[in-house]
């Protein structure tokens, strides 16, 4: 018997991001990456998305499906569907007038703000629930007129409610009665559950049992991952997260999760992310996107340097075409620099890409690298990325000092070639999260040869210090500062030990972390469980 023979309906993946066409964070990658290894497995797999207003449908070849239902939210709504071929994957598209309305994924933007000043950039937006509510009944609907899934596979709390509701409501329960349901945390943080403090709100929006929504409630409000874990398996995404929730450490963080979960008799189990790691493999600059090619499994860093000197120029390019009002250099599009780097490649370079959130441990190494500037030692750091207005604002209070001059460039957006340049030619890759479901920076900053330096917590502990890069336990400016003397001090006299760990980083990615890995030893056994 074929092992996906229980799987020959395939698996759809109810997101709110998909790497390529709606991006914000690391969700985005998980649900491609999956959606992928499961088509490389022979099983058929789609995504299932709002149709947000920046999607350009023409660029995605989406073409409408002539499907069109309407949906109580609680007012009634009609939602259209698109569908399009995205690497191999059928991706949907659901569209509302909500939906179309939307520059951004989960906040307002500029844009926004300046159109209706009720509308913050930033800030959320004031219809997520719906949304969210959009997405998940949307894609039973769209099962009842294509033919259902063996699988939804739930990604966050903006689709947990859905295995209670595939049980529970008509006409699902019943038409959909042969397909089950998974559901995935990447971020179990206090703001990330997608709770619904109205209960009355949230017994309208997803025609669920007031005494189910109750069974769900934690702090007052009605929880996604609460609610849904009663009727799917439920998992997070790294063995270290689990392991920390189950055990009641995160409790202030998560909100309670952990312990609510245990009353629950909620087991939360924890399959660690991969990555594609051709997408970021240095040694063929027609997947990395790199302009030269390196090789850290054999320690011939000569194009890695060559890059650097590369994207420093383009920095210095993109400043002074911005001077005269213009706007050319398409791998900075959408990026406000701020700082500049020189060409000192003596100099060891300190990478970063990933939210500037206090979660993300941004706080901590913007004093970190103020620290370092104020003392004037010979090392560089780079930084991309967006989020807390204070947090941002203070980088570039530093980048604006006299000493942060040729030292510090911060570059504020997202930009996903740019992001691969920083990855490419940093020499250590920094993650100080505060807490971290799993991470994949550090294995994209590990195929280009930056060694990461990372807070030892959740899915970081991948991280072998002395083995795969570098570690250290507690949450503070001190503590990072330890780790970071600890690479200085590697970098101007240990060149053999730096060699050796880029080798073994670089190995390990595709000896553990590989997607197709991930899906064979992690997630298959979970799409055959019945729950």
């Amino acid at each position: 018997m074929n092992s996906n023979d229980n799987l020959k309906r395939g698996v759809w993946h109810v997101s709110r991001e998909y790497n390529g066409i709606a991006e914000a964070g690391g969700l985005k990658d998980v649900v491609a990456g999956l959606s992928e290894a499961l088509i490389e497995e022979g099983i058929s797999t789609a995504a299932i998305l709002p149709r947000y207003g920046f999607i350009d449908l023409q660029s995605l070849n989406a073409e409408k499906t002539g499907i069109r239902f309407g949906l109580s939210l609680p007012d009634p709504e009609s939602v259209e569907v698109y569908r399009c071929r995205h690497r191999g994957v059928e991706v949907y598209l659901l569209e509302s007038q909500r939906t179309r309305d939307k520059r951004a994924i989960y906040t307002y933007t500029g844009e926004e703000e300046r159109a209706d000043p009720r509308k913050q950039k930033g800030t959320g937006h004031w219809d997520a629930h719906q949304i969210n509510l959009m997405l998940q009944r949307g894609a039973l609907e769209l099962a009842l007129n294509v033919g259902a899934p063996d699988v939804f596979h739930c990604h966050d709390g903006h689709s947990a409610f859905l295995p209670a509701i595939l049980r529970l409501c008509s006409p699902y329960r019943g038409k959909l009665k042969d397909s089950r349901a998974l559901i995935t945390i990447h971020n179990a943080g206090r703001g990330y559950h997608q709770e619904i403090h109205d209960l009355d709100l949230a017994a309208r929006l997803t025609g669920l049992p007031a005494e189910v929504l109750s069974a769900g409630v934690a702090n007052g409000a009605a929880d996604p991952f609460l609610v849904g874990a009663a009727y799917a398996p439920i998992n997070t995404v790294s063995e270290g997260y689990a392991e920390e929730i189950n055990s009641g450490q995160l409790e202030e963080l998560t909100g309670g999760l952990g312990a609510a979960f245990k009353d629950r008799d909620v087991h939360l189990l924890g399959i660690t992310n991969g990555i594609a790691p051709q997408a970021f493999d240095p040694r063929n600059p027609e997947h990395s996107g790199l302009p030269f090619a390196f090789d850290p499994a054999r320690g011939d860093l000569s194009g890695k340097r060559r890059c650097r000197e590369h994207f420093v120029d383009l920095l210095s390019t993109e400043r002074d075409v911005r001077s005269g009002g213009d706007r050319r250099i398409p791998e900075l599009a959408g990026l406000e620099v701020f700082g500049s780097l020189d060409h000192a490649g003596d100099k060891p370079l300190y990478t970063f890409v990933g939210r500037l959130t206090g979660q993300k441990g941004v706080d901590i190494l913007a004093a970190a690298v103020d620290r370092y500037l104020s003392r004037g030692v010979g090392m560089q750091f780079l930084i991309l990325g967006q989020g807390e207005k204070g947090i941002e604002g203070r980088l570039l209070q530093i980048a604006q000092r006299p000493q942060a001059a040729g030292k510090l460039c911060v570059l504020i957006g997202y930009n996903g070639q740019a992001a691969k340049y920083v990855y490419g030619i940093g020499d250590f890759f920094l993650v100080p999260s505060q807490y971290e479901p799993c991470g994949l920076t550090d294995l994209f900053a590990s195929m280009m040869g930056n060694l990461p330096i990372v807070h030892a917590v959740g899915g970081l502990i991948k991280v072998r210090p002395g083995y795969t890069g570098y570690s250290y336990r507690e949450h503070s400016v001190e503590a990072l500062l330890a780790a970071i003397d600890e690479t200085l001090a590697d970098f101007a006299g240990d060149a053999q030990r730096l060699e050796r760990l880029r080798r073994q980083a670089f190995a390990e990615v595709f000896a553990h972390y590989t997607w197709e890995k991930v899906l064979r030893e992690g997630y298959l056994p979970l799409y055959r469980a019945e729950k």
